[in-house]
């Protein structure tokens, strides 16, 4: 058994991160002895309290012989916790932010006499990794490799609800826990012990998501959630896995993002109120146009808090800071005293979150098993992905219009080979594609690595690596049904000793559709024409038509058709989620 922590000050032996006998015999010496031990030094009962507590109950010291230690300082500081619950608190993914693609989770410790108006002044325990001092070239080795510490770290909830939520408009859900009085104490004791001790962060691993599962388990050791995840520990999968333990998870409640706020109050408007709107968060003069006060009082009142949230969050988001830190501003004031000269409340808009709660979405990992034909002659194919979600499977559960994949791989055999061949390994897809509004107006982006097919003349099984990106725009049309128009210009790369001089290389330019008829049947079609200009230079056309229907949360059937370098390719294979 090996300790998941890498910090010493956390050992009493010197081989206790891997031997849990001596570092039980070291424990047992240490409380009988007052020197200053743990991440906080002070004597070992009081470092170490969940560990003294659990050990006093199994073998029932004798005070006379071990006089238990007053520990003050712990003492003051769970008083002032004064945690009567936890909640368990999901943020949406962030895919401006390496770390935060798949989503982020914390805890919050809910005060006694806490109420719906007072929770953002409870504490919360946050796993985070200190990646302050990587830089661009090595932030993803550092991730994947365990080159960033980490740490728990408890501090206001609001100050991370204001840097998720506000500044980086995530969706946060809230799952209330149903802890034991004694479980909560247990929890608590063991963060005390945590507290300033380091541990080697991965992205796919020893995570938020995987730390957050051993402090249940150290509150519940019938709990046993972390053997479930052997690889890698996404966050919207423990979600999914906690909620299904009988009991456990009790309500859950959604706090939408301010960026969501606004832009489903601006969604709700008529056309010539948002034209209102965008005027009036750069003019506050607009307020006193005729075409202003023909408005019902309760809709200027709308439009005036509207443009004022969209702009303090605009200046926010550049800034990095809440507004009453950041610079006066004079407009803001304007509209501000707009608005309380009108003695009526804005008219009340619904404001549900893009990302849906996550366990009502399908499992990050996926295999598939499926048919086709290439060039006229048939395959069978085996499909597996590491994780997470592509544009064509449902979006409950997931960000909308968003796209995470990362180890897709792909083996064929054909009719006339006997032999098993690798038709692609895709080591990392993000595509983002949100639809363009005027009030807010975000890029489409794509980047996309890994080896695909290059289908030659004399070599149908020919792969390369393709390295490529592109940044554009996306729309949206809701007749017949939904739809996500899309243009990206971009630069591909590919590399094969295939090539001349081994490589091409060129601008590319990708347009498409992404239709939904139902919530659970999408549709993607694409056309992409590339200009290769260095290496083998020639001019190419890839066209791609491609279904997926969801059959249930873990199902999907999947069809595909596409055409490139001069030949035709169809396929279909059923998926399964796990």
């Amino acid at each position: 058994m090996v300790s998941d922590a890498d910090d010493p000050r956390f050992f009493l032996a010197p081989t206790g991160k891997t031997d849990p006998r001596a570092e039980l015999a070291a424990t047992l010496r240490a409380f009988f002895r007052a020197d200053p031990v743990g991440g906080d030094p002070q004597p070992a009962q009081c470092a170490f309290r969940a560990r003294y507590r659990w050990l006093k109950a199994e073998l029932e010291f004798d005070d006379r012989r071990l006089p238990p230690q007053p520990c003050e300082r712990f003492q003051h500081w769970y008083r002032e916790l004064n945690a009567e619950a936890a909640t368990l608190v999901f943020a949406s993914a962030y895919l401006n932010n390496p770390a935060s693609l798949f989503g982020h989770t914390l805890l919050r410790l809910d005060r006694r006499g806490q109420t719906e108006q007072t929770r953002l002044l409870a504490y919360a325990i946050n796993y985070a990794a200190a990646d302050t001092h990587s830089n661009v070239l090595t932030y993803a080795v550092d991730g994947i490799a365990g080159g960033f510490r980490g740490r728990f770290d408890i501090q206001p909830y609001y100050k991370l609800a204001r840097a998720y939520s506000d500044l980086e408009s995530r969706d946060l859900w809230e799952y209330r826990l149903n802890l034991s009085k004694s479980q909560l104490q247990r929890l608590l004791e063991h963060v005390w012990e945590l507290r300033g001790i380091e541990f080697d962060y991965y992205f796919f691993r020893e995570n938020c998501a995987w730390q957050l599962l051993t402090l249940l388990e150290a509150a519940d050791p019938e709990l046993r959630p972390s053997d479930e995840f052997r690889f890698w520990t996404l966050p919207a999968d423990t979600i999914r896995l906690l909620t299904r333990q009988p009991g456990l998870v009790g309500e859950a409640s959604a706090r939408p993002a301010r960026g969501t706020s606004i832009n489903r109050r601006y969604e709700a408007l008529e056309a010539n109120e948002r034209r209102l709107v965008r005027r009036l968060r750069n003019d506050p003069a607009v307020a006193t146009t005729p075409e202003f006060i023909r408005l019902a009082p309760e809709r200027r009142a709308l439009l005036l808090e509207l443009a004022l949230d969209d702009r303090q969050h605009r200046r926010a988001s550049r800034t990095g800071k809440a507004e009453t830190v950041a610079p006066p501003d004079e407009i803001a004031h304007r509209l501000l005293t707009a608005r309380n000269r009108l003695p009526v409340a804005a008219a009340p808009i619904a404001v549900e979150p893009y990302a849906t709660r996550p366990e009502t979405g399908h499992a990050s990992r996926r295999m598939g098993i499926g048919f086709g034909q290439r060039a006229g002659t048939a395959f069978v194919e085996l499909t597996a992905r590491a994780s997470y979600h592509d544009l064509l499977e449902p979006d409950a559960g997931y960000t909308p219009d968003a796209q995470i994949e990362v180890l897709n791989v792909a083996v064929r055999r054909y009719e006339d080979s006997s032999r098993l061949v690798l038709d692609r390994l895709i080591l990392l897809d993000i595509t983002s594609l949100p639809p363009i509004n005027a009030l807010a107006p975000r890029p489409a982006w794509r980047i996309h690595a890994g080896w695909e097919p290059v289908p030659r003349p004399d070599c149908r099984d020919c792969i390369a690596f393709k390295l490529s990106g592109g940044l554009g725009l996306a729309a949206e049309t809701r007749w017949p049904w939904r739809t996500v128009w899309f243009a990206l210009p971009g630069l591909e790369l590919d590399y094969s000793d295939e090539f001349v001089r081994d490589h091409r290389a060129g601008p590319a330019l990708t347009v498409g559709a992404l239709l939904q008829p139902t919530p659970g049947w999408k549709i993607l079609a694409g056309t992409t024409w590339l200009d290769y200009r260095l290496g083998e230079t020639s001019a190419a056309t890839r066209v791609a038509l491609q279904q997926n229907l969801a059959l249930g949360q873990d199902w999907s059937l999947r069809t595909d058709w596409r055409h490139q370098d001069g030949g035709h390719e169809f396929g279909m294979r059923l998926q399964v989620y796990f």
